[in-house]
C-alpha cells in the first residue's frame, strides 16, 4: 500500500528504512559480504566498513569508538548492560534499581535478576508520569551495582531529567554503573551520553530509518561488562558472532542522515502532532498524556472518554491510519499498559489509551489528515 493510500503514525514502534540506509544496506553487501573477522581482502573491506561505521555512530554521540559495541538491537544491549553484573562473582546483597515505567526489556531484565535472589528496586513514578527522584535515589546504596532509567518514555513520551539524576546516584555511589534506554530519544533528541552522566545505552536502528535486527551498546570505558555471547572474539573481544555488517553500514548511513536532517525532521514532526492534538481536543472530549510535560515531539498518547482503544484502533486502521495501544513489544499480550498503570490512569479508563507518533517520513500535511481519520471513527463508534 503507497503512503499515500495509508497514513502511518506508528514510528515509535518502528520506521521505514530510509532510501540512504537501504542503498548502504546493499552497497555493504557487495563490497562487503565477507567475514569481518577474516583474515583476507574481502574480509578487510568488510573490517573497513565496519569501523567507519562505528566511528560515524561514535562521533555523533561524542563517544570513543571502542564504546560503541553492536547488537541485534535495543532489548540485547539492555539485557546484556542490566543482566550480565550479575552473577556468582558478585555479593549476595547486590541490587538494581530501575523505575516501573522502563521498557519491557528492562522490566524483564530486573525480573530475571530477581528471580535469581539479587535485590531489586522498582521506583515509583509521579502521576505527571515523571520518574520519582526522590523514590529512585532513597534506593541507591552502597550494593548498588546498576541504576537504570529511560532517558523519555515510549508510551507517552515523556522526558526525563536522567543528568540530574545520573549525577545525583553518583553522589551516593560512585561506583554504581548507571544505564539508559535511550532507544526512543534518540529518534527527536540530541543526546551526548558522557555529558548527560550516561555510562551504558541501548540504541536501536530501526526507531531512526534503518534496519531491524542491529542496534548497539553504549559502554563507558570506565566500565567493564562479561560477555553474555560467547564463541568468538567479534566486537572488540566483547561479543561472539558473525558481525551484520551490512546492518550496521546501514544503521550508520541512517543515523548520519538523520543528524543532517534534524532540525527540519523535529519541525515537521513538532508542528504536524500539535495541530493534531489541537484539532482532536477542539473537537472530542480527550486528555493528552504529559500534555504539561516536557515530552519527545513525535509521541502523542491520546486518552478518549467512553472509547475503547482497541475498538478505535481497529476502525482507524480500516480507514487508512496506522496507530497503536502502546509499546509494540507488550500490546500483543493485551493488557493494560503498566506505564499507565503506574501513573496512577484510573482503571475506567486505561483502556481508552492509543499512542499516535510521528517520524522521520511523516509529511506536512499528516497531523491535519489523521485528525480527520480520528475524529470520523470517533463519530462512528460513539
Amino acid at each position: 500500500m503507497k503512503k499515500s493510500e495509508y497514513l502511518y503514525l506508528d514510528h515509535a514502534a518502528t520506521t521505514p528504512m530510509r532510501e540512504i540506509a537501504i542503498k548502504a544496506f546493499i552497497d555493504a553487501e557487495h563490497e562487503g559480504f565477507a567475514n569481518s573477522s577474516g583474515g583476507h581482502n574481502l574480509s578487510r573491506k568488510a573490517k573497513n566498513i565496519l569501523e567507519q561505521s562505528r566511528e560515524t555512530i561514535a562521533a555523533i554521540f561524542n563517544v570513543a569508538p571502542n564504546e560503541i559495541i553492536f547488537t541485534s538491537g535495543g532489548t540485547e544491549a539492555d539485557n546484556w548492560s542490566i543482566k550480565s553484573l550479575f552473577n556468582k562473582k558478585i555479593d549476595a546483597d547486590s541490587n538494581l534499581v530501575t523505575t516501573n515505567i522502563e521498557h519491557e526489556a528492562v522490566l524483564a531484565s530486573a525480573q530475571w535478576i530477581k528471580d535469581n535472589d539479587y535485590n531489586v528496586t522498582f521506583s515509583a513514578c509521579l502521576e505527571s508520569g515523571e520518574l520519582d527522584k526522590s523514590s529512585f535515589l532513597n534506593a541507591i546504596n552502597k550494593n548498588t551495582i546498576i541504576a537504570s532509567a529511560m532517558r523519555a518514555n515510549n508510551e507517552t513520551g515523556i522526558i526525563q531529567p536522567i543528568k540530574e539524576l545520573s549525577n545525583d546516584v553518583k553522589k551516593k555511589n560512585p561506583s554504581t554503573l548507571f544505564h539508559s534506554d535511550v532507544v526512543q530519544a534518540v529518534v527527536s533528541d540530541k543526546i551526548d551520553f558522557h555529558k548527560e552522566g550516561i555510562q551504558s545505552a541501548a540504541i536501536s536502528a530501526h526507531k531512526i530509518g534503518g534496519p531491524k535486527g542491529v542496534g548497539a551498546m553504549f559502554l563507558s570505558n570506565e566500565f567493564k561488562l562479561p560477555s553474555m555471547l560467547h564463541g568468538g572474539k567479534q566486537e572488540l573481544e566483547r561479543r561472539a558472532g558473525t558481525v551484520n555488517v551490512s546492518g550496521v553500514a546501514s544503521f550508520a548511513s541512517a543515523l548520519q542522515e538523520q543528524q543532517n536532517n534534524f532540525d527540519d525532521e523535529i519541525m515537521i514532526m513538532t508542528k504536524e502532532k500539535q495541530e493534531f492534538e489541537k484539532i482532536v481536543k477542539d473537537n472530542f472530549k480527550v486528555k493528552v498524556i504529559g500534555e504539561s510535560e516536557k515530552r519527545l515531539p513525535h509521541i502523542s498518547n491520546i486518552q478518549f472518554e467512553k472509547v475503547n482503544s482497541e475498538v478505535l484502533m481497529v476502525d482507524l486502521d480500516l480507514n487508512g491510519l496506522g496507530v497503536s495501544r502502546g509499546s509494540a513489544c507488550a500490546s500483543g499480550a493485551q493488557k493494560p499498559s503498566h506505564v499507565l498503570k503506574a501513573m496512577g490512569v484510573s482503571k475506567d479508563f486505561i483502556n481508552n489509551h492509543l499512542r499516535f507518533s510521528f517520524g522521520w517520513s511523516t509529511d506536512l500535511g499528516d497531523g491535519k489528515k489523521a485528525a480527520k481519520i480520528l475524529l470520523d471513527s470517533l463519530e462512528k463508534i460513539t
